[in-house]
């Protein structure tokens, strides 16, 4: 099932109406139409504000069935997987998916320009980012740091902050939030 397809689903399964769901994620009812029709690929913060309107796990939106919480590993093949086409970032899960855990830690495959938007952002919490692949630019607090393979940065998630691939291949990270974003 595709995203919107699975957000139209669980919005109706909600008794929520489409402007209900504008009201509550800030999105326009224009844009969530066009996002229950697939028509177009919303950004990791849309998602992230029409999950929060839902009141469901962002990563629900991805996932066919939902799979055992009592495991403490994730296996490789195992993985919660999703993927943002706009953005150019793959997306695995490393933390059992539906779990309450107070972290997240993804694994990211970031496709030459892959960002995470034209402007800093920001939010409650902490971030951790390790370099696997090539090379990552980060930006906080207007301050601009080239995190090479092997290289970390760890920063408050209030300051503002954004990324993006400017090396010329793939670049894999592990990405880690306290508390999840996702």
């Amino acid at each position: 099932m595709k995203i919107g397809s699975k957000i139209r689903e669980i919005r109706l399964r909600k008794n929520m109406t489409l402007r209900d769901l504008s009201k509550r994620s800030g999105c326009s009812l224009g844009f969530l139409s066009q996002v229950e029709r697939d028509l177009v690929s919303p950004t990791i913060s849309s998602l992230k504000r029409i999950a929060d309107a839902l009141d469901i796990n962002i990563i629900s939106l991805f996932e066919e069935t939902e799979p055992p919480v009592d495991s403490i590993v994730v296996r490789r093949a195992n993985r919660g997987k999703f993927e943002n086409r706009r953005s150019k970032v793959k997306y695995e899960l490393l933390r059992p998916q539906f779990s309450d855990t107070s972290i997240e830690a993804l694994y990211m495959y970031l496709e030459p320009g892959a960002a995470s938007g034209p402007t800093p952002h920001s939010h409650n919490g902490e971030e951790l980012v390790i370099v696997l692949k090539g090379k990552l630019e980060i930006e906080v607090g207007g301050k601009s740091y080239i995190l090479n393979e092997g290289d970390s940065a760890v920063y408050n998630s209030n300051i503002p902050h954004k990324w993006k691939n400017r090396y010329n291949g793939q670049t894999e990270v592990i990405w880690v939030n306290h508390p999840p974003t996702f």
